[in-house]
């Protein structure tokens, strides 16, 4: 199996062609008649970065362009950029690369609003915008983004595509309040996989409370995460013809939204089992900040002593260092990962439509690389 670097050295070969284009144009929506905003903006784009869910997106064209319904229609103004001597393959359209630059924008806004959230003095080992700018600045950055994101997102040509985008940014914001807790919002449908919750959820289940949390857990761990790379997925094959009859809108979107859950369900261990240096944050962050994620979960299946802890969020004395050794003395930590297999397997599954090729591959290859990470 290849390592989390590996994937990514042969995700950089087989995007190449498109990478100065993408950064280039992503430069662009960051620049802003105001020097400061500028600097702002771009400060995260600058930092070295996976750029995962742009990657997913142009993988996603890759290996579905050409399947849709309407793909005939859309491939008259097709990308020229790769040649058939390359390792990369061809049929990305510009608009595409347009949509990678809007959920990357998308992103990066998300992380200024998150690190003021959070009163972040870091992100990834460098000083975060908030710390550097101030709390009011990089709240005007991460607006000023998304109305960058919005503007671009029109030019594509799809009211369908614009509405999605539109219902991530509000999806991202419910997720915020829920992780605030919020615990009366109306969700709906906002749930993914629910089947997954009477699998992982405690015993004994008459622990009411407790199932709540996992249920809110999951519905936060989708609306914050998941839902970005189910609804970028969704976006990418419609804009590459596929119609609400194509299977191959849910395949995407399924994709998305398993290997978003993941995804981050990986970041939640990591934040136990993580070198603090490799990912840029201290250890036991999530709970300091009052977040009560799977390991911890699993751990009170095993040791219902953590129980008060969990419920006041881990406020009291000692409480995240005692809960912290309960996790690592149980079996919570390699449960959590069975948990993130599981999302990445059915990740796996929804791919089962599309025909073999190097960017099917590729997506495949990101589904180990994720669970593999360290940082």
């Amino acid at each position: 199996m290849q390592t989390h670097h590996q994937t990514s050295q042969s995700l950089n070969a087989l995007l190449a062609p498109f990478t100065k284009q993408f950064q280039n144009g992503l430069l662009r929506q960051g620049t802003s008649s105001v020097p400061l905003l500028t600097t702002m903006s771009q400060y995260y784009m600058l930092q070295p970065s996976k750029r995962l869910r742009p990657c997913l997106i142009l993988l996603m064209c890759q290996a579905t362009n050409g399947l849709g319904s309407d793909w005939e229609t859309k491939s008259t103004s097709l990308w020229v950029g790769c040649s058939a001597e390359t390792d990369a393959l061809e049929n990305i359209l510009p608009e595409q690369l347009s949509l990678a630059q809007v959920f990357e924008i998308l992103h990066v806004a998300s992380l200024l609003h998150d690190d003021v959230i959070d009163n972040a003095e870091t992100r990834r080992g460098s000083p975060s915008v908030p710390a550097l700018f101030g709390n009011r600045r990089a709240i005007l950055a991460g607006d000023f983004l998304l109305g960058r994101a919005m503007r671009l997102v029109g030019t594509l040509g799809s009211p369908e595509v614009m509405s999605l985008v539109a219902e991530v940014f509000c999806t991202l914001v419910e997720g915020e309040l829920l992780q605030a807790g919020y615990t009366d919002l109306s969700l709906g449908s906002a749930v993914v996989d629910p089947v997954h919750l009477p699998r992982v959820a405690q015993d004994p289940a008459e622990d009411e409370i407790i199932t709540s949390l996992w249920q809110e857990y999951l519905q936060k761990t989708y609306m914050k995460t998941a839902s970005l790379f189910a609804k970028a997925m969704e976006c990418a094959v419609i804009l590459g013809g596929a119609t609400a009859e194509d299977p191959l809108r849910e395949a995407a979107s399924s994709f998305g939204a398993c290997l978003g859950m993941a995804f981050q369900i990986v970041d939640d261990l990591l934040d136990f089992e993580g070198d603090p240096k490799k990912l840029g944050k201290p250890a036991n962050a999530d709970m300091r900040l009052g977040l009560v994620t799977a390991p911890v979960f699993f751990a009170l299946q095993e040791d219902e002593s953590i129980r008060p802890r969990v419920l006041r969020c881990f406020e009291g004395p000692g409480d995240v260092e005692a809960t912290a050794d309960c996790v690592r003395n149980t079996q919570a930590l390699s449960r959590t990962r069975k948990l993130a297999e599981s999302y990445a397997m059915k990740a796996r599954e929804a791919l089962n439509i599309v025909p073999d090729s190097a960017a099917k591959e590729a997506l495949l290859k990101v589904t180990f690389a994720i669970l593999a990470r360290q940082a």
